[in-house]
């Protein structure tokens, strides 16, 4: 025993390998193809599963040797596209997507490509659905079936048989290449053209019409559709009336398609229509003379006789208009009557009731004229009171006589002329102011009437001083004697003082125009006389009112707000001497140094002329307190803030500077910067922009903003300390990326193993700042975001091999021994996609319903919508299923005994009549499809009354065949 042991152990020990010469690609034991008998050949088990991930085995792969693609030991370089293996004898017009056309099951699926068929731009439908793919697919010379480029129109591969038919022939008549307008892909035999769709619709009696009896002439394209075209014979031997004496050719105004004899013509639709006693009249009363076109359609045309028969009024002598309905009606011609509105005289009041001859007596009528004097001038003359024709009053009597209805009692408007009558004029009677008779050109102006009043006042003499005549600038209509001189119009009104004064007071020298109004040319006296201050002497303005009111004269203060000096406060106070005792009060000069150069010179703390301070003293000291003046450092360039507030000058200026003193915290604060170590400024390089991190408010415990950085502070970033990130003491040119400082936690992170896995190290692809752990990856970033139930799935449920970067990224990668264990239905057996994703969703796995209408060329309707998938698919046949009616309803066709269809010869194109799939029972049949339309009676008519011997083809349609 020692001895076997020991023969045997050296090999046992030499034969054990560590590697994979399969490559690392391949999963599970060696045992699942290798046998513990030997290693060679590889025998395969029925558990074996071919990279279940990666290329699962189906159909023809499952029977292909394992040499036909793995010529090699490594597994992992075995290619895994189609083109790999299979030659593109497309040459890539259809992409390098085989399994769009072809499945492993079978390389030629013609069900496959069927169903490719109903997705592309000709999906295949009725005839098309059984014809072999060669038919349209037409092999090239080298015997390869054509895809590419085939032509998607009827006329494309019908075009041969559209030439060669010739009843009728289609391409004489220029029939259109758009055989559908006809033809229907269930059929190409007994074609139906559907006249409605054309611009002559047929209608009525056309409608029962063969072809052949409007087109025995074989045009179809551009045929005329006047009725004329066919009916001109019709219309020229029509002679009630004759239709050639100038009737249109245009029939339908008076015919229709339902019955050409009995036509009605429409006189409404003519330039005359019949109205009144017209509408009973016939054709004949006024077409005698058989003219129709151009007949003329005034009154006079057939009533003129009429016209010049009638005398009462005479209407020929007097000229009336031939325009008949001026005074007739079209109801009856006697009693017409005139209406005086429609002229330029219509008739109101004492005008209405008069008859035409009391105006008319001369039997003038046109050109009558309308002036009131016209008719009324006797009265005009007779006139006393006052005498019109005297006074030469206007003949335009309504001027007074307003009224139609009364002529007597008229009275004058004098607010129609240039002089209304107002006040005590009003009750004034007309010979007051008309004695003389005069009314026209009568003078306006008081002084016409008043010059003897005017000429005897002496209170104030008016005439001797020269007083306008306007007498309206102190006396009104209301009152003459007591008039009172409004001087407010004046350039002079009368206020406070002034207002109590008596004209004489002003006008003793009985001066009233031109009087000068400046206060001097009265005042000129007491300018003269003031003394306090002298007026006169100091050159004081004669411009009284600068100073004086009308109020009160003496005691007048100064407004010095008028001057370019302002009084405030302690100058209100001060005594006009305090300033002008030189007496100068004209170009005194406003700059406080001009009285205050004494302070000036003598202020020591500071010494102001030594420093040079300027002689602007308000830039410090006030009108209301000259000692303790203070600066407004704010309005310099440096304002004082913080600490710097309540520092004295002596701080900053001990070394007597005040202009010019710099501006920067270091220099200053240069010591302190030197000073300080935590940090250390200088050595650390520092700026010595002290503003950065200190305040004036407090120079200790300042804050540097790293916002102003290219890191900014964020979540745990804020509160960590300057140390925990400058411990080695370098501040500048510091690296920013997370890895820079958290390299060890990449390294040491095992859930999930950062490095081996071969995260990126951008941290923040995952982690925040306000906490590292608990980091969250968003996948939506990447090549497969997370939706539905792959949101609440954990990392380790689709990574828990470990790999995380080139992850497949397919349904079926993940899926695919749920899709070869589903039963219901079975997709490997049915040949179903492993494109998962066309059924499921990540929202639900589980009875997720079949998109029929998207995915398919057979959209479910009706009860084909609540059907289930077995009853259609018993067979377990899904791919290249037939999707016509008589494929599933083929016994219902044969069973069919009202009627019977098969005998019939009915065709199995079931949607033909039963065009619903919710009714399939109570189909109905277009019988305007056919070559007899149902029109009139044949509409209500059952099946059973035209085809009770069960005759549905080629029954005949002439009626004597019924």
């Amino acid at each position: 025993m020692v001895v076997l042991l020991s023969a045997v152990w050296p090999n046992v020990v030499h034969a054990q390998r560590t590697d994979n010469p399969h490559g690392l690609s391949v999963e599970g034991s060696c045992s699942a193809c290798h046998r513990a008998d030997g290693w060679k050949p590889a025998a395969i088990g029925k558990d074996f599963k071919h990279a279940p991930r990666t290329f699962p085995l189906d159909g023809a792969h499952t029977k292909a040797t394992c040499t036909s693609c793995h010529t090699s030991l490594d597994f992992s370089q075995a290619p895994a596209t189609c083109a790999s293996c299979h030659q593109d004898v497309h040459k890539g017009e259809f992409g390098t997507q085989c399994a769009r056309c072809h499945t492993a099951r079978t390389f030629t699926d013609r069900a496959q490509m069927a169903q490719l068929h109903q997705t592309g731009r000709f999906p295949l439908r009725g005839g098309h659905a059984t014809v072999a793919c060669e038919s349209c697919h037409t092999p090239a010379r080298n015997g390869q079936l054509q895809f590419v480029n085939r032509p998607a129109t009827c006329i494309g591969c019908h075009a041969s048989t559209m030439k060669a038919v010739k009843s009728p022939d289609h391409v004489a008549a220029s029939f259109s290449q758009n055989c559908t307008t006809c033809h229907t892909i269930t059929s190409w035999d007994n074609a139906t053209y559907d006249h409605s769709k054309s611009r002559f619709p047929l209608t009525q009696g056309h409608a029962n019409r063969q072809c052949a009896e409007c087109h025995a002439d074989k045009v179809y394209h551009g045929k005329s559709m006047e009725c004329s075209s066919c009916h001109i014979k019709d219309a020229q031997k029509a002679a009630n009336p004759p239709h050639g004496s100038g009737f249109p050719t245009t029939c339908a105004q008076c015919h229709t398609t339902a019955q050409w004899k009995g036509a009605t013509f429409d006189h409404d639709k003519t330039q005359f229509p019949l109205l009144g006693a017209h509408k009973a009249t016939t054709c004949t009363q006024c077409h005698a003379d058989n003219v129709f076109k151009g007949k003329a359609t005034t009154c006079q045309n057939c009533h003129q006789k009429d016209f010049n028969n009638t005398v009462a009024p005479k209407h020929a002598a007097a000229g009336f208009s031939t325009t008949c309905l001026t005074c007739h009606t079209m109801n009856g011609w006697k009693g017409g009557t005139f209406d005086h509105s429609t002229t330029r005289f219509p008739l109101t009041g004492k005008h209405i009731g008069p008859t035409c001859q009391s105006c008319h007596a001369d039997f003038v009528y046109k050109g009558k004229p309308q002036a009131c004097v016209s008719c009324h001038r006797p009265a005009y003359d007779q006139a006393v009171a006052p005498p019109h024709a005297a006074a030469a009053f206007p003949t335009l009597c309504e001027s007074c006589h307003k009224s139609t209805s009364t002529w007597l009692g008229a009275p004058f408007d004098h607010s129609t002329t240039m002089f209304p009558l107002t006040g005590k004029h009003t009750a004034a009677t007309c010979l007051q102011c008309h004695a003389d008779k005069v009314y026209v050109g009568k003078s306006t102006a008081c002084i016409s009437c008043h010059k003897s009043s005017y000429d005897g006042t002496v209170n104030p003499p008016h005439l001797k001083t020269g007083f306008s005549q306007t007498c309206t600038n102190c006396h009104n209509t209301q009152q003459w004697q007591g008039a009172v001189f409004d001087h407010s119009k004046t350039l002079f009104p009368l206020t406070n003082g002034h207002a109590n004064r008596v004209c004489n007071d002003c006008h003793a020298d009985g001066v009233f125009a031109g009087r000068s109004t400046s206060c001097v040319s009265c005042h000129r006296d007491d300018y003269d006389a003031t003394r306090t201050p002298p007026h006169a002497s100091a050159g004081f303005p004669t411009l009284c009112e600068t100073c004086h009111s009308t109020v009160k004269w003496l005691g007048s203060p100064f407004n010095h707000a008028t001057t370019r000096f302002p009084l405030t406060g302690k100058h209100l106070l001060a005594q006009c001497t305090q300033c002008h005792a030189d007496g100068v009060y004209k170009g005194k000069p406003t700059a406080c140094l001009s009285c205050h150069g004494p302070d000036y010179q003598k202020s020591a703390n500071p010494p102001h002329q030594t420093l040079g301070f300027p002689g602007t003293c308000e830039t410090c000291h006030t009108t209301s307190s000259w000692n303790g003046a203070t600066f407004d450092h704010n309005a310099t360039m440096f304002p004082l803030t913080g600490a710097h507030v309540a520092t004295s000058c002596n701080q900053c200026h001990a070394n007597g500077v005040f202009k010019g003193t710099p501006t920067a915290c270091a220099s200053c604060h240069q010591g302190d910067y030197s000073k300080t170590s935590a940090p250390p400024h200088a050595t650390a390089g520092f700026g010595t922009l002290c503003a950065s991190c200190h305040t004036t408010a407090t120079w200790l415990g300042g804050r540097y903003d790293h916002s102003t950085t290219a890191f900014p502070l964020k979540g745990a970033h804020t509160s960590a300390t300057c140390m925990q990130c400058h411990s080695d003491g370098v501040y500048n040119g510091k690296p920013v990326t997370c890895v820079s400082c958290h390299q060890g936690d990449y390294n040491n992170a095992a859930t999930p193993p950062h490095k081996s896995a071969g995260y990126p190290t951008t941290c923040e692809s995952c982690h925040g700042e306000v906490t590292w752990k608990g980091a969250k990856f968003d996948h939506s970033k990447n090549a497969f975001p997370l939706t539905g139930a792959h949101v609440t799935a954990t990392c380790a449920q689709c990574h828990s091999d470990g790999v995380y970067k080139g992850k497949p990224t397919a349904c079926a990668s993940c899926h695919q021994g749920v899709f070869n264990s589903s039963t219901n239905p079975h997709h490997v057996q049915a040949g179903f996609s492993a494109l998962c994703a066309t059924c499921h969703t990540t929202v639900q796995w589980q009875g997720i319903p079949y998109d029929h209408t998207k995915l398919t060329s057979f959209p479910l309707t009706g009860n084909h919508a609540t059907a289930k998938c077995s009853d259609c698919h018993a067979d377990k046949v899904y791919n290249g299923k037939s999707t016509t009616c008589v494929s599933c309803h083929q016994g219902d066709y044969n069973n069919t005994t009202a009627p019977k269809h098969s005998t019939s010869g009915f065709p199995t194109t079931c949607q033909t009549c039963h065009n619903s799939t919710t009714t399939w029972l109570t189909g109905t049949f277009n019988h305007n499809n056919t070559a007899f339309p149902l029109t009139g009676a044949h509409i209500t008519a059952t099946c059973t009354q035209c085809h009770s011997d069960g005759v549905y083809k080629g029954k005949p349609t002439a009626c004597a065949s019924c």
